[in-house]
């Protein structure tokens, strides 16, 4: 017994372990700041690393469009870059990246004049002439070589020896071209070998030096596909677009069978692959490709949006009808092809984001993780708050975290490799939210998940050493350093993106015991022996890996989670149902950095001393995970929420605590205003308390909303469960139901739909639709409403199932008349609320009024009392017992 005893005391200590006080001097050298000096400047850019030059010490260059470049080395951890050569800011020749056959350097603007291959082997094998093509003479008239060399792409030849550039020179109404240049040095100069593939022929524009009939004999149609005539499925006028690709933003490759492809082309029919000849850096001509429309070989005719491979352009593998879709990138990451694409537009508001797909095979068919195609077969909104299709797992979206002094919004346009330690990374730019349409580059390290699935670390790359093998093998990370207090934030599909909306954190705890509490509620557990992690957040399994980083503009360790819901989740649509292929992202910032961070960085409402004529906004969350809580010394004149009840002077006592450390500090303080007008809470009940009750049968009491007002409602919902409808909804009009002259403003239903304008326009909210019917029954509501006096209306609800799940419920309108007052009521069908198992005191409502300076004695209902009360009673705002 004994044992037991001391057994049970030893937990009990474990449980309320004591948190230990550190002061300003404790926390000095808490954490620096740091600044990048050398980011680069380049949009879509493509890394290649170099380790033929020096095989000892290899260089990572980028290359991107309008010949935006820079190199560094591992060591700088990709942060810091050297430009090299002269870009499309030359002027002359002096400095150049490109040189023509003959070896003399030139400016770019001619570099795309005279091509090196003048043989190659045509579609049968035969030997033709490859007569000279002139890229810059293909684009759409009038268009400079200046400002459209686009995303190109470097790759080493292993068999031919050199440095293969393959450049996007793009031109309007699709015409375009992908060009090979050659090099023996990766910083060139860079001569022209010939075209890769073209677009844009069907015979409606005129180019720089051709006129629009005929065009395609201007091309290497012939060679690709022994036509001798341009067949009718090209000839589609300005609906090229929707058939065919725009051929620019190449990918070149090896697979594991050392054979070379290209990927290519931007929104309009697709992304293309085709076959390249190691010999010359050229397309393989002698590979050829089928007709076939939905993977089905058939005799080619009139032009099909279903085209999966075509004799010249190649096979299909994502994209089609104008869908939004760029930048393809595939990547062998594990035992998987990853294949990139970047959706929406690129500018700050575009909405750009990265999408993953993968596949066995390096040509396809690539799926997301819920066995999605990357094809479409009709034209979907495929990102931003208008989205009509989640496909494609998006690796982030837009984010902030406290260290950054904007968010990062925008990234696309991606290249991704594995280093010689097998570690894997992507490549991006990146724009902000406080940098206008500016760009920088960004590396984050990418890791596998225990189902295959790639997911971003939180920061930039900072030298860290883990690789996927370790992950898998060992535990790297103790069990003990896993609780703790971590910042959460959760990518959301259907960001709106016109407003350059991002993500920022949240604070959540993963305790001792298993579970998660705080702003996200739900368990967690690590997989034995290893550093896999699974998150399990309202029933969804986020399988991640746990990994040591930095955070970014600071030295201050973390541990980080990277986690993904790849096999569970709803794919219900809007930006706070999709759970399925979400991202999350959860940091464990150093304790004493995060408090001090805190301290630095926070914003308070007052100075010690300060006279306060108004209520104060207390901060309850503070920076890199660190919470704060406030005590006040008497709650009669200040609560500990910042609520005023009186006046006089008060001593308010901060505290910041995270993980096993607190900082306290205490703020003097005069208040000097009246008190506060407390929000009223109600708890409604239906008449008929009954789930077989038909629609507008079952009503609640009528509550009155004055414009400038709020209100909160709790109650419990009970259902039927037999349709998504048949639970509570909240009605707002300007005199009760079935009244003369009844309008009505609206009709929130629970399940996200507002019945008087029939829409869900307003409505937000992250239910698990495949469980709602039965979450709802039981669920705890907690309802708060507001009323403005220029008609905007309110109510944001917390509901809490009885399985625990939280789900968050929302609606906003104006109304346009701008009445002085609102009749709110509640009606069900199928489903009652009840809220009096709620009331504290038995008396509902409870409604504490505004500070009175008359003398007049009230209780904590808010009842009129006289002298002869017994009890807690409330004279002129100041509580006190009267015995």
């Amino acid at each position: 017994m004994k044992k037991l005893l001391l057994s049970m005391l030893g937990l009990a200590a474990i449980g309320a372990t004591a948190q230990t006080q550190v002061s300003d001097n404790d926390l000095t050298n808490a954490y620096t700041s740091r600044a990048y000096n050398k980011r680069v400047v380049c949009h879509d850019p493509s890394i290649v690393v170099d380790d033929i030059t020096n095989p000892n010490s290899p260089t990572y260059y980028i290359y991107g469009s309008h010949l935006g470049r820079g190199k560094t080395t591992a060591a700088s951890n990709y942060q810091e870059w050297t430009p090299f050569k002269a870009g499309e800011e030359a002027a002359g020749n002096v400095n150049s990246l490109f040189a023509n056959k003959q070896g003399t350097l030139v400016n770019y603007s001619i570099a795309y004049q005279s091509h090196v291959v003048t043989e190659v082997k045509n579609s049968k094998g035969e030997k033709v002439k490859f007569g000279n093509f002139n890229a810059h003479s293909w684009q759409y008239k009038g268009y400079n070589v200046q400002g459209n060399q686009w995303a190109p792409d470097i790759v080493y030849n292993k068999t031919m020896k050199k440095w293969c550039m393959y450049m996007s020179l793009n031109g309007d109404h699709w015409c375009s071209s992908i060009v090979c240049f050659v090099s023996d040095n990766i910083e060139g100069p860079w001569t022209y070998q010939g075209p890769v593939v073209f677009s844009g022929f069907q015979g409606t524009y005129a180019h720089n030096s051709y006129a629009a009939a005929d065009d395609w004999k201007h091309t290497d149609f012939a060679i690709a596909t022994g036509e001798t005539a341009l067949p009718s499925r090209y000839k589609v006028g300005d609906k090229w677009g929707t058939y065919w690709p725009n051929c620019i933003d190449p990918c070149v490759f090896y697979d594991d069978n050392d054979n070379l492809w290209m990927s290519y082309g931007s929104w309009s029919g697709g992304i293309f692959m085709i076959k390249l000849d190691k010999t010359n850096g050229l397309r393989d001509y002698t590979y050829t490709f089928p007709y076939e429309v939905n993977g089905k070989v058939t005799t080619p005719g009139a032009a099909s949006a279903n085209c999966t491979s075509d004799p010249y352009f190649g096979k299909k593998i994502a994209g089609g009808y104008y869908v939004s879709g760029e930048a393809s990138y595939i990547q062998k990451i594990g035992k998987y092809y990853f294949l990139f694409m970047s959706y929406g537009g690129l500018t700050s508001d575009g909405g750009y984001q990265m999408r993953i797909f993968r596949s066995e095979n390096p040509d396809g068919p690539y799926k997301d993780c819920y066995g999605t195609s990357a094809l479409f077969k009709s034209y979907k909104m495929n990102y931003s708050s208008a989205t009509e299709d989640n496909r494609g797992v998006l690796l982030f979206g837009g984010y902030q975290w406290d260290a950054m002094s904007g968010a990062e919004i925008a990234q696309g346009h991606n290249s991704a490799f594995v280093d010689k330690q097998n570690r894997s990374f992507v490549v991006y730019h990146t724009r902000f939210s406080n940098g206008g349409e500016g760009h920088q580059v960004r590396v984050h390290q990418l890791f596998l998940n225990d189902e295959g699935w790639l997911m971003a670390a939180p920061f930039e790359f900072d030298g860290e050493t883990i690789t996927d093998a370790a992950i898998a093998s060992k535990a790297s990370i103790a069990d003990a350093d896993i609780a703790g207090d971590y910042q959460f934030m959760r990518h959301q599909y259907g960001q709106n993106t016109k407003a350059k909306a991002f993500e920022t954190p949240v604070n959540i705890t993963l305790n001792a015991d298993g579970t998660i509490t705080g702003a996200e509620k739900g368990t967690w557990k690590r997989t034995a022996g290893t550093d896999y992690i699974h998150l399990t957040i309202n029933d969804v399994v986020y399988r991640g890996v746990l990994v040591k980083q930095t955070i970014d503009y600071t030295n201050i360790p973390a541990i980080a989670i990277s986690a993904l819901s790849s096999s569970s989740g709803s794919v219900a649509l809007g930006q706070n149902n999709f759970t399925y292929q979400q991202e999350v992202w959860a940091v464990k910032a150093d304790a004493k950095a995060a408090i001090k961070y805190t301290v630095n960085n926070l914003t308070l409402p007052f100075a010690d001393g300060a006279t306060l004529n108004a209520a104060p906004s207390l901060p309850t969350q503070g920076k890199m995970g660190a919470n704060i809580s406030w005590k006040s010394s008497d709650t009669s004149i200040l609560t500990d929420e910042g609520k005023v009840k009186g006046k006089g002077k008060v001593t308010m006592t901060m505290t910041i605590s995270k993980d096993e450390y607190e900082y306290v500090k205490d703020y003097s303080l005069n208040i000097d205003a009246e008190a506060e007008e407390t929000t009223p809470v109600y708890y409604p009940v239906s008449a008929l308390k009954n789930t077989t009750s038909a629609w507008w049968t079952n009503f609640s009491a009528d509550y009155k909303l004055q414009a400038g007002k709020k209100a909160q409602f709790k109650f419990y919902n009970y259902s039927n469960a037999a349709n998504n409808w048949c639970n509570w909804a909240l009605y707002g009009a300007n005199v009760t139901h079935g009244a003369t002259g009844y309008a009505e403003y609206f009709g929130i239903r629970c399940d996200n739909w507002n019945n008087t304008t029939a829409s869900n326009t307003g409505c937000v909210s992250n239910y698990v639709w495949d469980t709602f019917k039965n979450d709802m029954n039981g669920s705890l509501v907690d309802m708060n409403v507001e009323y403005a006096a220029n008609g905007a209306f309110k109510m944001t609800a917390t509901i809490t199932t009885t399985s625990k799940k939280v789900y968050n419920y929302s609606f906003s309108t104006t109304i346009a008349s701008k009445p002085s007052q609102i009749t709110l009521f509640f009606v069900n069908e199928g489903s009652y609320i009840d809220g009096s198992s709620l009331v504290d005191t038995g008396i509902a409502p409870i409604i504490i009024q505004k500070k009175q300076n008359d003398g007049k004695w009230y209780n904590l209902a808010g009842q009129l009392v006289d002298k002869s009360y017994k009890g807690v009673v409330i004279v002129n705002g100041r509580k006190f017992v009267n015995k």
